[in-house]
């Protein structure tokens, strides 16, 4: 599914314009047509409902008076707010008016002095549809807006916004101040940005999206959500396959006091649906591992633990006959690990996943010394702190914009990032997907090196970087669902492994 911003979208709706003859006034009336048609299937019956609409003095506006009059032929007791200066008016939200008006609808002033008013009036509504600015917010508000948002945040009645709840920045999902939190955003035409990245995706609800009755020349948006339609991304499985047909990982992790992360990661690589997974381990921890499918060779190990440079040769030996290298998970981040870590990428050429420590190894003048090509077939998984430390920035400008942080980085050095967190975005620098599952419960230890895992695991079954980093996004946050529902809080990453066989199938 695109996902567009505000500018986007409006720039698409005039080249259709344009391109097909439409008029405006037209494409206003399917929008409220469609939005009706999402309350119908929300909170029917509608016939004798309260339903109190926030118009606004732009096109978002004409979208909910044009809905306020189809509201009323079905039986709804429609009032409509007018807010904002009616000279700024576009022409189709007047004319809009217009016919409400000469339907005798009941409409009122919205006053910012006298809000105390239209608080009384509005607490007895049983909908409140948010027609105020959509998608036209960008950052700055007059005097009273904020102290209207703030009131109609405290009130009972269920909140539809119509393409991006008034305050929420449709670009960026930036709050300034405050903005209406809405129970459900009916996106026109495409799938808003904002309406994804947080704050502004908690306070979107659940989003639906509905056509305005016209094709949109879409394809140069390069940014999608990824759903279940992704899962016809997966090869087929011939029937006279063998374990060496779906890829042979080889996972380095794991240190004196992250023995876990290894055997998560390994086990992530099989429930992927890899052939086979041989661990890489110091040789102080091997005796942890207790006998499974998973192949276990202990490595010599520094005095503290960890991988070193007298780990190398063993290392560099069992790169042989490998399909994809994971790396990363529970390594350490001392200087001895580093080395390991850029050793072992140096002479790599195959398809890798980079996590965690091994993202300590990515220095500047190590990225530039390793050619472009090669670093095309790396897949890399910061969380935002890691992310910060690549970008030599800090983990807040880096959720405030998830999308250009994995985009930029991706674009400057090649390898495809798939930036940890909420929503989780995945980016080559040319193309984005930002994905659609997940829960808080993820946000604990291990849950990154399963995500490792999934993803050698797709890679070595074929798909290229950017297909197995938002794949394997996608299935993870979807097993952390299947996980989560008897309960998210106390979710521990071990509890995913046995839905991620359930959703690949």
């Amino acid at each position: 599914m695109r996902v567009v911003t505000g500018a986007e979208m409006r720039s698409l709706e005039q080249q259709a314009f344009a391109e097909l003859g439409l008029s405006s006034l037209v494409v206003m009336e399917n929008a409220a047509s469609r939005i009706v048609e999402v309350l119908k299937g929300e909170f029917a019956p509608l016939e004798g409902k309260r339903i109190h609409i926030l118009a606004g003095p732009g096109n978002n506006g004409g979208d909910g008076l044009a809905a306020a009059r189809q509201l009323l032929a079905l039986g709804a007791r429609v009032k409509v707010y007018l807010v904002g200066k009616r000279q700024r008016a576009s022409q189709e939200n007047g004319a809009n008016l217009a016919i409400l008006e000469k339907l005798g609808a009941d409409l009122s002033v919205v006053d910012f002095g006298q809000l105390h008013r239209v608080k009384l009036s509005l607490t007895f509504a049983d909908l409140i549809i948010d027609a105020l600015l959509g998608t036209g917010f960008a950052g700055g508000l007059e005097e009273g807006w904020r102290e209207l948002m703030e009131l109609v945040n405290e009130l009972q009645a269920p909140v539809v916004a119509v393409d991006c709840p008034t305050g929420v920045n449709s670009a960026t999902g930036e709050v300034v101040e405050t903005a209406i939190k809405a129970a459900l955003t009916i996106n026109l035409g495409l799938l808003k940005l904002g309406n994804l990245l947080y704050p502004g995706r908690a306070c979107a609800g659940k989003n639906v999206v509905v056509d305005l009755g016209f094709p949109l020349q879409a394809e140069g948006i390069a940014r999608e959500l990824v759903g279940p339609e992704a899962l016809s991304w997966l090869p087929e499985r011939e029937p006279w396959s063998h374990k060496g047909t779906h890829g042979h990982t080889l996972v380095v992790a794991g240190s004196a006091g992250y023995a876990g992360a290894a055997a998560l990661c390994g086990q992530a690589v099989l429930r992927g649906g890899g052939g086979m997974v041989t661990v890489a381990v110091p040789e102080g921890i091997y005796s942890r591992f207790s006998p499974d499918e998973l192949i276990v060779v202990p490595v010599p190990e520094t005095e503290a633990g960890t991988l070193g440079e007298g780990s190398l040769e063993k290392l560099h030996g069992l790169l042989k006959g490998k399909d994809v290298l994971a790396i990363g998970p529970g390594l350490g981040r001392s200087r001895q690990v580093v080395k390991v870590v850029q050793s072992l990428l140096s002479s790599w050429e195959g398809p890798a996943v980079i996590d965690a420590d091994g993202l300590s190894a990515l220095s500047t003048d190590f990225m530039r010394s390793v050619p472009l090509d090669k670093r095309r077939r790396w897949v890399i998984t910061p969380h935002p702190g890691e992310m910060a430390r690549l970008t030599a920035s800090d983990p807040a400008s880096v959720n405030a914009d998830r999308v250009g942080a994995a985009s930029g980085f991706a674009q400057q050095w090649g390898p495809v990032v798939v930036l940890k967190g909420a929503p989780t975005v995945t980016a080559d620098g040319e193309r984005v997907y930002i994905n659609s599952t997940g829960n808080h419960g993820l946000a604990t230890a291990g849950t990154g090196d399963i995500l490792t895992g999934l993803t050698a695991a797709l890679l070595g079954q074929g798909l290229a970087p950017l297909q197995a980093g938002a794949l394997a996004a996608y299935v993870h946050g979807r097993a952390g669902d299947l996980a989560g529902a008897k309960g998210q809080r106390g979710l521990k990453a071990g509890d995913c492994l046995n839905f991620i066989q359930e959703i690949l199938q």
